[in-house]
């Protein structure tokens, strides 16, 4: 595959992400469109994974992520289901079927593809899109990528916890019935998803930089592009209130569903998305000190 043509490709499947989850918004529970269009987004989600990875890593370290996130992953909700730490005290229900051991088959990709996108956001965030490994890359980025999950989780784990019942918070929780604890574990788990993989990463050889252009800003900006993917679905479902349910049980109260969808529909209107826009301001801000002759918001390509 050509480089030129990569970022192209990263947006067209960002893009379609968007389409999926606009289309799970715009479903009826039990219909068609909820039913087929999460195939659509784990489609352009993993083709995301893959095209984008293999221009900035190399095969091996996009392996290693892959096998680290699944790993830690998995060993941290098993734990979880079974002790009720990190997480809290769950369980997931046969809507999530098939299972390897009590964790569902799809947890584990769901978490390497928005881990990856989360990670290489933070990177945009932080000015290390390039370069070689530094102090910040190694232990600045895990920690801004964690965070940057949990604001995903913040919005999605209500509506597929409380609304749809994917999962079960057995002692309820503040957050629509979900645990405070849950955030704190999942900042906890995947910042030691994203610390394994950079600590694996400094043992690499440097990358050669090269200044940003109109093409390797498109590269990047397919990252925040994804990230807004689920921000979609999260903002249009009051649009489409296409739910069913009038009101769910939260914390031992009867909350109507329409409420929920419009205050997570707020919160994310207030945290994912203007994480993404800041990440897209700073890879115009590189752009255009690179035109201005300024060289420390170089990018870089893998070499060979």
């Amino acid at each position: 595959m050509k480089t030129v043509a990569t970022p192209t490709i990263c947006l067209a499947l960002a893009f379609a992400a968007w389409a999926g989850n606009a289309l799970y918004a715009a479903g009826e529970p039990g219909g068609e469109l909820k039913y087929w269009s999460p195939a659509l987004v784990a489609g352009a989600m993993i083709a995301f994974f893959v095209i984008h990875g293999r221009q900035l890593y190399s095969g091996r370290q996009l392996l290693a992520f892959a096998v680290t996130v699944f790993l830690v992953g998995w060993f941290f909700e098993t734990v979880s289901v079974l002790t009720g730490f990190p997480f809290g005290n769950y369980h997931y229900t046969e809507l999530m079927a098939p299972f390897l051991g009590h964790v569902p088959v799809s947890v584990m990709p769901a978490y390497c593809v928005m881990g990856y996108v989360s990670f290489s956001m933070a990177r945009i965030l932080l000015n290390r899109i390039g370069g070689r490994p530094d102090a910040m890359l190694r232990f600045g980025v895990p920690v801004v990528a964690s965070l940057l999950m949990v604001a995903w989780d913040l919005s999605m784990d209500p509506l597929r916890a409380t609304i749809e019942q994917r999962w079960v918070w057995l002692d309820g929780g503040p957050h629509f019935g979900v645990p405070v604890e849950n955030y704190f574990g999942w900042a906890f788990v995947t910042w030691i998803m994203f610390q394994a993989f950079t600590l694996f990463l400094g043992r690499g050889a440097a990358n050669r930089l090269v200044p940003p252009s109109a093409e390797t800003v498109r590269y990047w900006l397919s990252v925040p592009v994804i990230y807004l993917a689920f921000a979609v679905e999260y903002v249009l479902n009051p649009v489409f209130g296409a739910t069913g349910a009038r009101a769910v049980a939260v914390n031992g109260l009867e909350i109507p569903v329409a409420e929920i969808e419009a205050e997570i529909a707020f919160l994310t209107a207030t945290t994912m998305i203007p994480l993404a826009f800041l990440a897209i301001a700073r890879l115009r801000r590189a752009l255009v000190r690179s035109r201005a002759g300024f060289g420390d918001d170089a990018v870089f390509r893998r070499k060979g």
